[in-house]
């Protein structure tokens, strides 16, 4: 009897999978008492192959009997093999695999009972695929390409509504946390990378700090090198004393006004108050860990610069950037862009003359110009000021510029040599120190260039006395010992011209004061 496909309720279901052949992957359901397969069309398991002739002759016939199905009817030219055994004939067990002829089509049976849903089960669903992988062909490419897909095509229609549900879920679950592992990762990697440039940031940052402490071995190179730099500059000084003495006083006038400033700064976190601090162990080597926990050592970012005084309060003039000097250093401003807060940690000046250094303090900066104001708080400290004039003929004038330029190595290159062996006996000495014994020494005194102005404009004074860093914010004077600007920047790639802030600037910023 041909399969009538009846009511299902009445017989046993029988699934068929095709395993290998042209149908490789599809599976088909059938009720009835008789199931033909061959390679005719009209049969009901067609066996769409070359590896068999068409024949009008079932290949095989399935029969069913109570709630099994026996093989029966073996075509002539068909070899049968049941689970890979030479078979004439025998009952199918579920499960069971059929191979019709040497090369020629594998089929996998299933029972199911009457009125159940012959729907697979994940396990069934996985061994199908692995079984039709296998026999996909020569290539682990092409077998897992054939894995994968085919248990796509599984578990999105041979499977039970529940299962498809449950799994829909599960991979939407799954798509909503790679998502978000996605995301996640983009966050990390960002932080990752900044905490990289913050990292760099700060390693810079430390090593140039940790370039303030001066060795032993230090202290002669140092000396060579600044001789050789600054001779020519030793030289003009020594001629412009010479040829004209009116020049030599108001340098002389000048002089004890004009103050050595060392500052340093640290970084912070802004939530807790925690300062930046070299990782334990430590060992002073520049680019060391660090850290916002513990208590080593505290990351000082030095650095040295030139004021002057300019009224009998006690009032200094300098630059914003010797002042504020985390807002023009692009290292410290990509520390203070991730987070950290800089603040200042020691800010002290030292006059000519004097071995004690002052405590200074910053009172206003300019928003216009690259000027502050700062303060020396004890009132037991002499100042002399020297006087500002808001001139605008200058052009074509010589002026002259003091301050403190190379910092504590142009000091260490004006001293005796004695001066250099007794701190080469001491071994390392710091920043804070190496201040202190030049002034006790007597060697804390500015130098005087000499230039003329080029050019005036509303914001700047152009001249072509010598200076270079470290000379920011002192004073430039005319022949009669005013200050007509404050000396601000080096432009070496302009036939080393500087500038200087116009005195009528510092003027008003002084006058915001009262």
């Amino acid at each position: 009897m041909a399969n009538s496909n009846p009511s299902p309720g009445r017989f046993p279901q029988l699934q068929v999978v095709h395993l290998s052949g042209r149908q490789r992957g599809q599976t088909q359901r059938f009720t009835g008492e008789k199931l033909q397969i061959g390679t005719a069309t009209g049969r009901h398991v067609h066996l769409a192959t070359g590896a068999l002739p068409p024949t009008a002759q079932p290949a095989a016939t399935l029969e069913r009997e109570g709630e099994q199905f026996t093989l029966r009817g073996i075509a002539p030219q068909a070899e049968i093999w049941i689970n890979g055994k030479r078979r004439d004939s025998g009952p199918l067990v579920s499960g069971d695999v059929l191979t019709i002829g040497r090369e020629g089509p594998t089929l996998r049976f299933r029972v199911y009972p009457p009125g159940s849903r012959s729907y697979k089960t994940l396990p069934q669903a996985w061994t199908d695929c692995r079984d039709c992988a296998e026999r996909a062909g020569p290539g682990r490419l092409r077998q897992w390409r054939s894995l994968l897909l085919g248990i796509i095509s599984e578990l999105s229609t041979q499977t039970s509504p529940l299962l498809r549900s449950a799994l829909a879920l599960f991979l939407a679950l799954l798509a909503i946390g790679l998502v978000g592992l996605w995301q996640q990762n983009r966050a990390l990697e960002k932080r990752l990378r900044e905490e990289r440039t913050r990292i760099e940031g700060l390693k810079k940052l430390v090593e140039r700090s940790e370039s303030q402490r001066l060795r032993a071995e230090d202290f002669q190179a140092a000396r060579e090198q600044i001789d050789a730099r600054l001779s020519d500059s030793m030289s003009r000084i020594e001629a412009l004393e010479a040829r004209a003495g009116h020049r030599g006083e108001v340098i002389a006038r000048a002089v004890p006004s004009v103050v050595f400033v060392q500052g340093a700064y640290i970084l912070e976190d802004p939530q807790t108050g925690r300062p930046l601090r070299f990782a334990e162990p430590w060992v002073g080597a520049p680019g060391g860990a660090v850290t916002l926990e513990g208590d080593g050592p505290l990351v000082e970012l030095t650095y040295t610069g030139t004021g002057f005084v300019v009224s009998d309060r006690s009032h200094l003039l300098t630059n914003r950037h010797v002042a504020r000097p985390w807002e023009y250093d692009e290292l410290a401003k990509r520390a203070v862009d991730q987070g950290l807060r800089p603040a200042m940690r020691r800010l002290i000046g030292y006059l000519p003359g004097r071995e004690q250094p002052i405590a200074l303090e910053f009172v206003k900066a300019s928003d216009r110009a690259d000027l502050a104001v700062l303060r020396c708080p004890d009132p037991e400290v002499e100042l002399v000021p020297l006087e500002l004039i808001d001139a605008e003929q200058l052009v074509g004038e010589d002026v002259i510029v003091l301050g403190y330029p190379a910092g504590m190595r142009a000091l260490l290159a004006r001293v005796e040599p004695e001066f250099i062996d007794r701190l080469a006996a001491r071994g390392d000495v710091d920043f804070w120190q190496l201040g202190q014994e030049l002034a006790q020494a007597g060697y804390i005194s500015p130098l005087a260039t000499v230039g003329v102005v080029g050019q005036v404009t509303t914001r700047a004074v152009v001249y072509d006395a010598e200076t270079t860093h470290g000379g920011s914010g002192g004073p430039v004077l005319d022949l009669r010992g005013r200050v007509i600007a404050v000396n601000t920047a080096v432009v070496p790639d302009f036939g080393g011209s500087n500038l200087g802030v116009p005195a009528g600037e510092a003027i008003e910023l002084l006058a915001e004061l009262e």
